[in-house]
């Protein structure tokens, strides 16, 4: 036996388990975990008020999450520059309102703003495409005799 090979020679089994993919060790926790997960919280939580740092990590772990949950605002229509406008000043409303968060909002505006930028992006290629057309000679009768 030579050291440094995975397999024997003659391995009719492939070359083991995907790299990346999860051992059975490992989905079996994720599954206990599932199971027990209302428990094991509030255990944690329990325990966090005696421990300051198990607070700090559970707030760590919680918090996160929350930031990426989808926002309820409606539909913005987004085809025109005048929509852009229009969903702009919707978002404005809804955040100074505090039906959304500030932080929210500030993700939405820069959403709105790529979408300006395609626009605008499609609107100078439809210009110089008219400009180059119209230049263009026509090519009827033409070589000339």
């Amino acid at each position: 036996m030579t050291r440094g090979r995975p397999f024997e020679p003659g391995n009719k089994f492939g070359r083991g388990r995907p790299k990346g993919s999860p051992n059975k060790k490992t989905k079996q926790a994720q599954k206990l975990f599932e199971d027990h997960a209302a428990a094991i919280m509030a255990l944690a939580i329990n325990k966090s008020r005696e421990d300051a740092q198990m607070l700090r990590m559970l707030a760590g772990r919680i918090l996160p999450r929350q930031k990426d949950s989808p926002v309820k605002i409606g539909r913005l229509p987004m085809n025109t520059f005048e929509d852009l406008a229009w969903a702009s000043e919707a978002i404005l409303k809804k955040a100074t309102s505090g039906k959304i968060s500030l932080s929210d909002a500030q993700e939405i505006f820069e959403m709105i703003e790529n979408r300006r930028r395609v626009l605008v992006a499609q609107d100078l290629e439809g210009r110089l495409s008219a400009l180059e057309n119209a230049g263009r000679p026509s090519h009827e009768g033409w070589p000339p005799s």
